[in-house]
């Protein structure tokens, strides 16, 4: 694989990563910021293949799962999409 103009994966991805969150991660999100009920975020790992690592993305419609640590569980509300938020955007930091 080439990682030409690849961001690279911050640790903290790499540490939700190992994780086993009972079912295939869609995507992991850095410094996610909630939009009602969908989250916009720097996207990591994206299992599609349709983002770079990197992107910002909107997630469809999403709820809580599962909390384990500081990582959050997310899943689409048609239940097709699963999502980990690694970070939450924190305005006050920026």
């Amino acid at each position: 694989m080439s990682l030409g103009n690849a961001a690279e994966i911050p640790g903290e991805v790499e540490k939700a990563k190992g994780i086993d969150w009972g079912v295939p991660v869609d995507a992991y999100l850095m410094d996610a910021a909630r939009v009602g009920n969908r989250f916009a975020a720097s996207v990591y790992c994206d299992l599609s293949g349709a983002s770079a690592d990197g992107m910002t993305i909107l997630t469809p419609p999403v709820r809580q799962l599962a909390k384990v640590g500081k990582f959050e569980m997310l899943q689409s509300l048609c239940g097709n999409d699963h999502y980990v938020v690694v970070t939450r955007f924190n305005s006050e930091e920026k």
